[in-house]
């Protein structure tokens, strides 16, 4: 177990990246800003696992919001709305866009929790949770690519559900 110090632990430091990021929508330079990181975090530096890298779905989103932008980065930062049967912003995802890039990296860090299982197409997926922060990101396998497909704060309402999903695995 390596022994880091505060400054250099990725995991501990991790913040909201706006302190005024409202419940409505970003203001357009925070939106610049979180496009920017996306950007630098998945297109310029991608992610690797086990030396494959981590693409994202660049298809280009046609939400009002992210208009023109990838559709992973719409996923990131908004949720579905089941009642509108669109997706709306969610400012609590959004404003942790940052920590996807770090949780992944730090998979083998004991405050992360991995575990894989099918989802409902039997496509073979993989989830990152930091219990502690409550955030989870999730990548998919696609043949032989992996695919960033969302990150999200875990509800309440669905910790049990992700307990079961980590202790089944790890049996």
């Amino acid at each position: 177990m390596i022994d880091l110090n505060e400054e250099d632990d990725p995991l501990d430091n991790l913040e909201d990246l706006f302190e005024d990021l409202s419940v409505d929508q970003p203001t357009g330079v925070q939106l610049y800003k979180m496009y920017g990181i996306f950007l630098r975090d998945f297109i310029y530096n991608p992610i690797h696992i086990n030396s494959i890298e981590v693409k994202v779905n660049i298809n280009k989103s046609k939400n009002p919001l992210c208009k023109g932008k990838m559709l992973t980065f719409e996923h990131i930062i908004t949720r579905d709305n089941k009642y509108k049967g669109k997706r709306d912003f969610d400012h609590q995802r959004a404003n942790k866009l940052h920590w996807i890039k770090k949780i992944v990296m730090n998979a083998n860090d004991v405050r992360i929790k991995y575990f894989n299982r099918l989802n409902h197409k039997g496509l073979k997926q993989h989830f990152y949770w930091y219990e502690e922060k409550g955030f989870i990101v999730i990548v998919r396998e696609l043949e032989k690519d992996l695919l960033l497909i969302t990150a999200f704060c875990v509800d309440e309402m669905n910790k049990s559900q992700y307990k079961k999903y980590y202790n089944t695995y790890r049996k």
